[in-house]
This record gives C-alpha cells, sequence and structure tokens, in this order.
C-alpha cells in the first residue's frame, strides 16, 4: 500500500500546507494545465478531501497573496509550521544565489508563523549541514542523524519536535511520491523524472517548486509578498 503524504494531520492542516507550496510556487502566474496536475498528484498523496483539493487549486491561481495568508493562518498553529518553513528554506537556498532579500521574504514568513529567530536560525542550520552531507531521504528519517549533525540537543532546547518536522517534509516524501506518478506513466527515472533525491541531496522540494514556477526560483515570490508584508 502505498504511504500517504503527511499522514499524520488534519485534512485542513494538509490542505494549507500543500496550499503554501502552491501558493508560492506559482506566486507570478496561474498554475498551466501541466502544473495543475502535478498539484494535483500532491493532493491525490495526500488524500485530501474534495474541499481542500479544491483550496489548493484557488491557491495555485491566485496572485494577490490572500490564499497564501489563509494558508498560513491555518498552519500558525501546527506543527506543520516547522516543516513548511524547512522545506521554503531549502527551496530558497537551491539555486545558490540566496540573497539578503529573498532571506528576509523567508523571515517575514517565518514570523507569521510565529516562529522566532532561534528557531529559524536552527532550521537553516538543519537543512545547510543535510546538504553538506548530501543525506539520502531515508538516511535523514533515521534514530541518530539529528545527533550525527550535532542538533539534536539544540532542537530539543528550542522547542521544536524534531519528528513531527519530519512527518510533514516534503522535501522528503514529495519526490518519493511524486517518482511513482512517472513511473505509472512509464516515463525514465534517468531521463523525464525530474525529482531526484530528497532534501539532502539538493533537489527534492526545490526541483518540484522550480518545475512549477518555471525555475525563476524564490525570487519570484517576492512581489506577492511584498503584498502580503508590506515591503
Amino acid at each position: 500500500m502505498e504511504e500517504r503524504l503527511l499522514k499524520d494531520y488534519s485534512d485542513p492542516e494538509k490542505g494549507a500546507y500543500i496550499g503554501a507550496i502552491t501558493s508560492i510556487a506559482t506566486a507570478d502566474h496561474s498554475a498551466s494545465p501541466e502544473e495543475m496536475e502535478y498539484i494535483m498528484e500532491l493532493a491525490d498523496s495526500a488524500n485530501l478531501s474534495e474541499e481542500q483539493k479544491l483550496a489548493v487549486a484557488q491557491a495555485a491561481n491566485e496572485l494577490t497573496g490572500e490564499e497564501l495568508r489563509r494558508c498560513l493562518d491555518i498552519l500558525k498553529d501546527s506543527d506543520l509550521r516547522f516543516s513548511l518553513m524547512t522545506d521554503l528554506i531549502s527551496f530558497a537556498e537551491s539555486d545558490k544565489n540566496y540573497s539578503e532579500a529573498e532571506k528576509a521574504s523567508v523571515e517575514k514568513i517565518a514570523q507569521y508563523l510565529n516562529i522566532n529567530q532561534q528557531q529559524f536560525s536552527l532550521l537553516e542550520k538543519f537543512v545547510q549541514k543535510t546538504k553538506e552531507v548530501q543525506a539520502e531521504p531515508e538516511e535523514i528519517k533515521r534514530p541518530g542523524f539529528l545527533s550525527s549533525l550535532g542538533l539534536d540537543q539544540k532542537f530539543k532546547n528550542s522547542g521544536i519536535n524534531f519528528n513531527s518536522v519530519l512527518k510533514g517534509l516534503l522535501g522528503i516524501a514529495g519526490p518519493l511520491l511524486l517518482s511513482n506518478m512517472f513511473r505509472r506513466r512509464g516515463m525514465s527515472q534517468a531521463g523525464l523524472n525530474p525529482f531526484g533525491q530528497g532534501l539532502g541531496g539538493g533537489r527534492g522540494l526545490s526541483s518540484i517548486i522550480s518545475m512549477l514556477n518555471g525555475g525563476r526560483g524564490f525570487a519570484g515570490s517576492r512581489n506577492m509578498l511584498s503584498r502580503m508584508f508590506g515591503f
């Protein structure tokens, strides 16, 4: 039986998480039919209700930032906010041109989600160290991985439940789940499947979002975030 994405979270939480990712990925354009197909594959992998699928579709085609704000409001009290922030940091750093302006945008989202500076810095460090060691998804999920990075006690002291973060990370689960779609269609893993490895390999979620936003990187979301946060 195929594992479900975000299976330990409520339907509104799952919808808000995928909606937030979708909204940021398509911040400067409405999703194309092909992009919407991939977005709905994520929704199906999370076993979203029809109501939440509709909300995700709205997030993919809404340019003012209101859908993103709605999603973030739902996630403020959810452990998924830490997973979302980890995924967004990974995406923002994926093109190796993580500017001060882009970092400020990511930090604005963190502040909106009630993630403090200590927690934000720790999630940044986790993303950076995971990429340095080029850890595979299965390795990241093993007990002791956080300790191997020297971050175990720091996470505990910060109030972040690392196990909850792992359960939500689309950067780990998303590429594995979406790759099934390509296999079902007979597409070559080495050829047409663009998702590759997970968070540690420097692809994963960043590849998914890059595909959805045409490779424009996180900078493409700044206009929407500027309207939302007034900067």
